[in-house]
């Protein structure tokens, strides 16, 4: 029999409770999944536990407690029992009215049983209502215990707010049986007749069940948690390949697996033993046999990167990243936490993502290129940051975009992009742009991904974030001085401010934007102390940007045009003083003023001169002219011979 005591789920503790005092029980959760509860053979025997579906649970469960007669009803199958001869019987001689006399029943039993009248033709759908009708007569008998459960509920019924005629006579019936139910009393013993209906969501089924229902309760049926976790793996550590039945596993290997398998139903751990024993992937591998099972790997790319690889990061960064020493540092640390799995801020390795940023500053200071530089060197190439512009989840149910569509809408098919993006690149970086901008709805979502590491998208199936950067931006501070619901003004910032001025200015308005703005400081508390401030670009850095430009403009002639380009000096010196008014604007201030000022004219003079591949150029002079108000450009070039050129 089934034993109930501080071990059994909570669940099926709080149904013992009301499966004696209420008649119509929904049952709503993770149904879908397998149930796990404790058995004991006799009353001397050890107890063990097993796995099963929920409806051999309920057969098991309601026959221990004595129930005579326990029918399963679904959709397809309609009704059925575990014992259908003696149940069955019983079944229909209280729907053809007859009165049982348990005592007269058990001297003598009928010789002949009565055979089942199943309400339905071979072959077809069965019809529910007369199944229903014969289950109220029943339940309304004084004189056997009886339960019934309606599996599948949730597929009973189209719109649960706009029910058709069928439906509404169908649950409308329930109700009444329900209503209509009585106690069994013998032996000084007391049964309560009821009827169990399982369903994916509470609010799958019409409200009229069960809002100001006395006689109604919900039990929700949660995955399995910490401490069932904890105890699956030590009842099935032997199943596992190389487990031993005479060695339990250790403390730590049991608090490593119970974080891996977080949110796991018990269906998904049993797989996880079948997948350890087909592929010879030992328990103590329990990140490697987590990742085979989630993202369908054998080797994670984390693994990949060892210290060789890594000891070259600082110079890989600095060489793209320029005059954000604070924010390269920072980045620096996340790498090596990363790499170790100690997500934030746990001792322990975890089901977070690998890491959380949030980049906050000026426009054009380098957070976008920071990120994809990062991309470029844990994973091999820029590609590896999904980004993701949050200006364009603004609007209501926005989240959808992110996650897909529910059921029965437009576009449920497609899925959502986010959690498609990580299905396809489960080892990415997650760059979340101007986060500020972001639906309500959105933060919602980012809370799960941040504490739990996973998401369940509209299909149902979940996406495990728990191998990936994540990375906020915000221009909070920078764009516009921020109006705070009390009326108060902050200062926006500007270039004159030292960093420290900076990075305390822009903190303040984040705080106040997710505190005061949003109304939401469990989210700002989720950041922690994950602020990364970008300072305004500030000489001598604009230069060194300016030369890393025409570099890269003198190898993209190189390549594209096979024309050997030389820049003289004081062309250059003359590009930095151009630009360095437009600093405020970060670096791409400084791109806007080379394109205007530089490629432009130079391009229009290329094009007419239609040089031929080889060609040798200098870059001699920049002219600057005003022409009604406006700047315009033009580039002076001369030609060298190729050993002049060398000598230039």
């Amino acid at each position: 029999m089934i034993v109930l005591n501080e071990s059994t789920p909570r669940w099926m503790r709080e149904l013992d409770r009301f499966v004696h005092l209420k008649s119509l029980l929904f049952i709503h959760g993770n149904v879908l999944d397998l149930a796990s509860y404790p058995v004991q053979r006799s009353a001397d025997a050890d107890i063990y536990w097993t796995e099963s579906n929920l409806g051999d649970f309920f057969k098991r469960f309601l026959t221990g407690l004595g129930y005579e007669i326990v029918g399963l009803v679904d959709p397809l199958e309609g009704l059925q029992f575990d014992n259908e001869k003696i149940m069955g019987d019983l079944f229909q001689r209280l729907v053809a009215g007859e009165r049982i006399d348990f005592i007269e029943e058990k001297k003598n039993p009928p010789k002949k049983t009565v055979p089942l009248r199943r309400p339905t033709t071979a072959g077809a759908v069965p019809e529910l209502e007369p199944i229903v009708k014969d289950i109220s007569t029943v339940l309304a008998n004084r004189d056997i215990p009886t339960a019934f459960v309606i599996n599948f509920a949730s597929r009973l019924v189209g719109n649960p707010e706009h029910l058709s005629a069928k439906e509404q006579h169908l649950f409308t019936r329930i109700l009444k049986a329900s209503l209509e139910s009585h106690h069994v009393l013998r032996d000084n013993q007391s049964w309560n007749n009821v009827l169990i209906l399982v369903c994916d969501k509470l609010n799958d089924l019409p409200t009229f069940l069960y809002l100001n229902n006395p006689r109604s309760r919900s039990i929700y049926l949660e995955k399995p948690t910490t401490v069932e976790r904890n105890r699956f793996i030590e009842s099935n550590y032997a199943g596992f390949e190389g487990g031993n039945r005479e060695q339990p596993p250790t403390t730590e290997l049991i608090i490593q697996f119970s974080h891996l398998t977080e949110g796991f139903s018990y269906y998904e751990m049993l797989s996880l033993i079948g997948l350890s024993r087909r592929e010879h992937v030992p328990l103590e591998q329990i990140r490697n046999l987590c990742e085979r099972f989630k993202y369908g790997i054998t080797e994670s790319e984390w693994d990949k990167l060892d210290k060789h690889h890594l000891a070259k990061a600082e110079g890989f960064i600095r060489q793209r990243i320029k005059g954000q020493e604070s924010a390269v540092q920072r980045v620096l640390e996340l790498i090596k936490r990363a790499r170790l799995g100690l997500a934030a801020g746990t001792a322990r390795k975890s089901q977070r993502p690998r890491g959380v940023l949030f980049f906050a500053g000026p426009t054009g200071v380098g957070k976008t290129e920071l990120a994809k530089a990062l991309a470029e060197l844990l994973f091999g190439r820029e590609e590896r940051l999904i980004r993701f512009d949050m200006s364009e989840y603004a609007a209501a149910h926005a989240d959808q975009k992110l996650l897909g569509a529910p059921p029965g809408y437009v576009g449920y098919e497609e899925g959502g992009k986010l959690t498609n993006a990580i299905k396809e690149q489960p080892f990415s970086i997650l760059l979340f742009d101007e986060i500020e901008k972001a639906h309500a709805s959105i933060f919602d979502k980012f809370l799960q991904i941040l504490d739990d590491g996973r998401l369940t998208d509209g299909k149902g199936e979940t996406v495990y974030f728990s191998e990936c950067i994540i990375i906020f931006t915000s221009n909070l501070g920078t764009v516009a001085p921020l109006e705070m619901q009390q009326g108060i003004r902050r200062e926006m910032v500007t270039s004159s401010m030292s960093y420290q001025e900076v990075q305390a200015t822009i903190l303040q308005s984040i705080r106040d934007h997710f505190n005061l703005v949003l109304g939401r400081p469990e989210i700002l508390n989720r950041f922690g102390d994950n602020f990364v401030i970008f300072d305004f670009i500030r000489p001598p850095v604009d230069e060194h940007i300016i030369d890393n430009l025409l570099k890269q403009l003198i190898a993209s002639l190189a390549e594209q045009q096979k024309l050997t380009l030389r820049i003289q000096r004081n062309v250059r010196d003359k590009l930095v003083e151009l630009a360095r008014p437009h600093l405020d604007h970060g670096g791409r201030g400084i791109r806007n003023v080379l394109d205007a000022a530089l490629i432009n004219p130079l391009a229009s003079r290329l094009f007419e001169l239609e040089l031929k591949a080889d060609s040798k150029i200098m870059l001699t002079h920049l002219m600057v002219h005003d022409e009604d108000a406006k700047q315009r450009f033009s580039v002076e070039l001369r030609f060298q011979k190729a050993d002049e050129l060398k000598k230039g």
